[in-house]
């Protein structure tokens, strides 16, 4: 069989089939890859011919016919294969968005991939050749009726500076894809308008409930509102935002508006949630289940080294704000007087905390830690609380302390049950149920066989399921997946 005669044989399997497979009649190797986005046919080794021969469209495909070359790459997202715009409110470590958007991007351009940041313009930014393309600063964080106040209202509807940016750097760069977090607010979804213009695929990770509720927390049951009204000017007065009415009402105003346009229903792809109960929570809302993936963030299982032992103390680690439940540890401590506590965090309620444990002989207030210090707080801990008082996505303290040899005793709420394991690697506890954390608390005071038990399995369990090997090699698939639906 001559070089024509399997180039024609080849060429009748294209027009028969949008997607050939790998095999070429016996006679070389004709397969299916990519090039910058471009779907491809290759057809290998004719004789001792490596050259490549021939190029030309054909239903959209480029087919060439040799070895492949430096234009014609393998399909999967490999080595240097991919340039990808990371869209992001904040371009510093902040929370734990921004912790998993930095942490990926590092691992990506580490394969050789190039990752654009787009994000709001800010003093603490990382440094990027790309700032010039940053939407302009606005302020949030104070809501108040004046110029700035108007400017922010108007960002949070839909923004065109950020519009404006996002079709500037996409000119610049051609990306292959665009990655978004969190971008309401401060960017808006503006930007999807402009990528889907230009034809340019895109996943989005849904860290928080905003998708689904003009709150960015939702409370659990029994600790608070369940549901903010759908009307704008209930829902106004209801003060769910900040305790403002200037904040709420803006929040709910934009939340309905994007619900209204379906801006994230019909322009995002594939949307990744860390936890089944948020993929749940997305469909009940109305998105499509074939859209939405579940991608449960990872933990760094060869960075974070276990610890077994202990040094007779149970450790809080989080926020100190009323979400985050720091006051059920108080009231632990009042409940075993015994037991000693460690709290490590700051926020809006440390000061008030502060006060109120100050009659307790067996707290300890720590402040804010990070690094080595924080680490050796897991280390000498008996267990880790999480008293969450709102529906926590997939909580990364759980993950910490699982990948740390510690067991957890968490709030029965949102994705937390989907790293404990209940009464296997820790307990899941109503949040309000004190007697429920007291017994959970003391079991592994008193058992120490228990704790070691649940210890090791803890690690054993983070080990099996949320490494990052594993949580990559399933974000390049989704990746993938999602190119080809797309091309």
């Amino acid at each position: 069989m001559d070089v024509y005669r399997t180039f024609s044989l080849c060429l009748a399997r294209l027009s028969s089939q949008s997607r050939p497979d790998r095999s070429c009649y016996g006679h070389g190797t004709c397969g299916h890859t990519s090039w910058r986005g471009i779907q491809c046919v290759y057809i290998d080794r004719f004789g001792n011919s490596y050259a490549c021969i021939l190029s030309l469209a054909l239903r959209g495909l480029f087919v060439c016919v040799g070895s492949k070359t430096s234009a014609c790459e393998t399909s999967s997202l490999k080595r240097g294969d991919m340039k990808m715009i990371m869209a992001n409110k904040f371009y510093y470590l902040r929370g734990g968005a921004e912790r998993y958007l930095l942490d990926v991007s590092k691992r990506l351009e580490a394969q050789g991939h190039e990752i654009i940041p787009f994000a709001m313009k800010d003093v603490q930014n990382l440094e990027t050749p790309y700032e010039r393309f940053f939407v302009s600063q606005v302020e949030t964080q104070r809501t108040r009726f004046d110029w700035q106040g108007l400017r922010t209202f108007g960002r949070m509807l839909y923004s065109f500076e950020a519009k404006k940016k996002m079709n500037a750097l996409i000119k610049e760069v051609q990306p292959d894809f665009c990655h978004i977090h969190n971008i309401y607010g401060q960017i808006s979804p503006s930007i999807l308008d402009a990528l889907q213009k230009n034809k340019i695929p895109v996943v989005m990770t849904v860290h928080d409930h905003h998708l689904v509720s003009p709150a960015y927390n939702v409370w659990a049951q029994g600790c608070g509102s369940q549901d903010i009204p759908r009307g704008v000017v209930r829902a106004t007065f209801s003060r769910f935002h900040k305790d403002s009415l200037v904040a709420s009402f803006a929040q709910v105003l934009a939340f309905r508006l994007h619900e209204m346009m379906g801006i994230y229903k019909h322009k995002v792809d594939l949307f990744l949630c860390p936890s089944v109960y948020m993929r749940s929570r997305l469909i009940a809302t109305g998105f499509a289940a074939e859209k939405i993936r579940v991608l449960h963030n990872p933990v760094e299982t060869e960075r974070i080294l276990p610890s077994y032992q202990h040094r007779g103390y149970f450790l809080f680690v989080g926020r100190l704000s009323p979400e985050k439940g720091g006051a059920t540890i108080l009231r632990l401590a009042r409940f075993l007087p015994n037991i000693h506590f460690k709290i490590v965090g700051s926020g809006p309620e440390q000061e008030k905390l502060e006060q109120k444990g100050r009659g307790l002989s067996n707290v300890e207030f720590l402040g804010f830690r990070i690094g080595d210090a924080l680490q050796e707080l897991y280390h000498g801990a008996i267990a880790v609380l999480i008293p969450s008082r709102v529906q926590d996505n997939f909580p990364f303290t759980a993950l910490e302390a699982h990948a740390s040899g510690k067991p957890v005793i968490g709030s029965e709420v949102g994705g937390m049950g989907e790293i404990v394991q209940d009464r296997v690697t820790g307990f899941l506890v109503k949040p309000l149920d004190l007697h429920g954390w007291s017994e959970a608390v003391m079991r592994l005071w008193y058992d120490d066989d228990l704790q070691q038990q649940m210890s090791k399995a803890a690690r054993e369990w983070v080990e099996k399921r949320f490494t990052i090997r594993a949580h990559d090699e399933q974000l390049m698939r989704l990746y993938e997946e999602v190119r080809r639906k797309i091309k």
